[in-house]
This record gives structure tokens, C-alpha cells and sequence, in this order.
């Protein structure tokens, strides 16, 4: 039986420097192989009679290589463009909430509740699944960067133990995803907390997210603290 082990390293700031800059670079990459394939197109026509000269095998081959490259990173990055944009069109009903609020409601409202009033303001492109019953999935999460995250959301009176984190990291392993959240309306043990250690799960709880629902909230505290290029934090 083959074994999948995560780690996180420490943030490597190159790295972070240069990932506003890649869907920049897509851009810069398509637009190239627009005009290389124009020009070869040019090329063609006005010399119909030396159709097949080196310039235009090696420019021919160079588009075909710059057109996958093109290909593979719009079809990486579509998935995050098209659901920040529809993240971005929608208007949340939520307002913010105090902790003891946060109880008062059901557990679809906190579901939801979560995914607009705290991960759509944080930067993060949203799809709830409440209601399609995806797996243990409660809210799927595509951050700035592109990356999958998987949210389990616990709208529990009392402390969330140990044994949700072991789930939802279960969860995460069985969906493919880069990393998880947990968010838990009541308290998150020190049990749970010591667990995740060293796992790409952010816990959050009722505590943390009634200070992210208000309107002067951090909008990048999550991403600028947890995504997969960052060591893992339980708030």
C-alpha cells in the first residue's frame, strides 16, 4: 500500500515574490505565440514557393512546444479565474456575527455563513456543497495561487475533539487536496490542535471567526498566513 506523506517547508520568499506574477507571465506567453504564429503565417504567404525552410520548421516547432506550455497553464488556472469571478460578482446576505451568534444558527446557515462571509472576503473563490453531500466536503476553496482546499464545518455548542481533525485530514487525502480547514463555531481542543501540527490543516474557531466576519477584518489574513507555500498555523 502505497503511503502519501504532506510536509510543508519554510516560505520560500522567491518563490512568494514571483507567484503574483504567473498568471502575468501566461499572459505575456499567449500574446508571444499569437505573434510568432502570425508571423509564421506571414512568412508563408509571402514566400509560398519555400514553404518548408528551416526558419519555419524551427519556428513551427517552437510554437507547437509554447502552445502546450500556453495550453496546460490556462487549463491550470481557468478553474481559479472562473470561480473568482463569480466569487467576486456575488453579494453575501451575511453580516458579521459575534461568537455566541455564531450558535444560534443551523448547521446549513453556518455552512454557508463560513464560505461567504469569511473565505469569499479572504480572497478565496467558493463553492459550497452542502447540499450535494460531497463526500464530507462541506465548502471547496480555490485560493490566489490556484490551490485546491477542502473546508469541514462543525456548528458544535461544545469543543471539537481530535478525532474531526483526524477526519478531515482523511477527507483531504481521499479528494486530493492541497490543504483544509476546520471551522468549528464553539472552541478546538489542545488536543486537536497538537495533531494538526505539521499537517496542511488550518483550524478555526468560533473565536477566530467572528473576528474575521467584521468589516474591518484583515481581507489576506488566511492567505498571508496559510497556503501551501507557508508552514501550517492553527490560529
Amino acid at each position: 500500500m502505497s503511503q502519501r506523506t504532506l510536509a510543508f517547508q519554510q516560505p520560500n520568499w522567491k518563490m512568494l515574490k514571483r507567484a503574483p506574477t504567473r498568471l502575468g507571465v501566461l499572459v505575456t506567453a499567449t500574446l508571444l505565440w499569437l505573434l510568432l504564429y502570425a508571423g509564421l503565417g506571414w512568412r508563408i504567404w509571402a514566400g509560398s514557393a519555400q514553404l518548408f525552410t528551416h526558419i519555419n520548421a524551427l519556428l513551427a516547432a517552437f510554437l507547437i512546444v509554447l502552445g502546450v506550455v500556453v495550453f496546460m497553464g490556462w487549463k491550470r488556472h481557468w478553474p481559479a479565474l472562473r470561480l473568482g469571478w463569480t466569487a467576486r460578482r456575488a453579494r453575501s446576505p451575511w453580516s458579521a456575527r459575534s461568537q455566541n451568534e455564531l450558535q444560534t444558527l443551523t448547521p446549513s446557515e453556518f455552512e454557508a455563513y463560513v464560505a461567504q462571509r469569511i473565505f469569499a472576503r479572504q480572497g478565496y473563490a467558493v463553492v459550497n456543497t452542502a447540499d450535494t453531500k460531497d463526500g464530507g466536503i462541506d465548502i471547496r476553496l480555490t485560493d490566489s495561487l490556484g490551490y485546491q482546499a477542502i473546508v469541514q464545518c462543525k456548528r458544535y455548542a461544545g469543543t471539537v475533539g481530535v478525532g474531526a481533525v483526524r477526519d478531515l485530514y482523511g477527507t483531504m487525502l481521499h479528494d486530493n487536496a492541497d490543504y483544509g480547514y476546520l471551522a468549528a463555531s464553539g472552541a478546538i481542543s489542545a488536543d486537536a490542535r497538537a495533531w494538526a501540527q505539521g499537517k496542511p490543516i488550518g483550524l478555526l474557531d468560533g473565536k477566530l471567526i467572528a473576528r474575521l466576519s467584521q468589516t474591518n477584518a484583515d481581507p489576506t489574513y488566511l492567505q498571508s498566513r496559510y497556503r501551501p507555500l507557508y508552514r501550517p498555523f492553527s490560529a
